[in-house]
């Protein structure tokens, strides 16, 4: 009995912080360093993304997975933290950078639009782009994002 109840009690708890946590965590590397960044792969989670956040941890951010043929367009409205920006195709290659992205404080808010179809947007603290020397081009290391299915709209 001592056993079936502290399988459940660890089966609940795992339950309450996947709830309290909210999006799940994925390890993504940029230019060597780890990233453990939030993944978003729903239209309601992708609208949401970062905005209300008032700090982000340096090895912090968001991972937008976005269905395929998409053209992401970012904006900063709602948003209390500067961004970098990073738009990725879907074998991980970084295509567009946007960085120092200042958050939106009235509308009509800039819009940072990639330039051409694809799968992901990268959203990191500010200045990671220039303390790690990241380029359109790189790559970024996700093995674990790039098997997951596309998501639909």
């Amino acid at each position: 009995m001592k056993i079936v109840l502290t399988i459940f009690l660890l089966v609940v708890n795992t339950l309450w912080i996947t709830v309290a946590a909210g999006n799940p965590l994925v390890r993504v590397d940029l230019a060597g360093k780890n990233f453990h960044l939030e993944y978003v792969a729903d239209p309601e989670s992708r609208r949401q993304g970062l905005m209300g956040r008032d700090s982000l941890a340096a090895d912090g951010g968001m991972l937008f997975d976005f269905p395929q043929g998409t053209q992401p367009r970012i904006w900063m409205r709602n948003m209390q933290i500067s961004l970098d920006l990073l738009f990725v195709d879907n074998h991980g290659r970084v295509v567009d950078i946007y960085q120092q992205v200042p958050p939106c404080l009235s509308m009509p808010c800039e819009v940072y639009p990639a330039s051409q179809p694809l799968r992901f947007v990268i959203e990191v603290p500010a200045g990671t782009v220039e303390a790690l020397q990241l380029e359109s081009g790189m790559q970024v290391t996700m093995p674990d994002i790039l098997q997951r299915p596309v998501p639909r709209y």
